[in-house]
């Protein structure tokens, strides 16, 4: 599997509710119709006490490997996915990650 992860920082203008509420509930139903997409996880940051976190949201998306990654997000439903994150976001950071699980 081949996993991508992207940190998002929110737009100044919104609040964490307003940012929570459209990353779940406009992004996410929007990203989930990525072609070829075998898992999608949507993490939403819990401001620390008295201080901006660095991001917001992360999502992690996973596809069988890094082709069919690339031809995903050159999909119509890709593109329009990253489109959207110019609604919520103004700054993201793209890692291609390979995972370890330690149990």
């Amino acid at each position: 599997m081949f996993k991508l992860m992207i940190l998002l920082t929110k737009k100044p203008t919104m609040s964490d509710d307003e940012f929570s509420q459209y990353f779940l509930g406009n992004h996410a139903p929007i990203a989930k119709k990525i072609p070829d997409l075998r898992k999608y996880v949507v993490n939403v940051v819990q401001r620390p006490p008295n201080k901006e976190p660095d991001y917001h949201g992360v999502a992690e998306l996973w596809f069988d490997n890094r082709e069919k990654m690339k031809r995903a997000f050159a999909s119509p439903e890709g593109k329009l996915t990253q489109k959207d994150t110019e609604n919520f976001a103004v700054r993201t950071m793209t890692l291609f990650i390979h995972e370890h699980t330690i149990t």
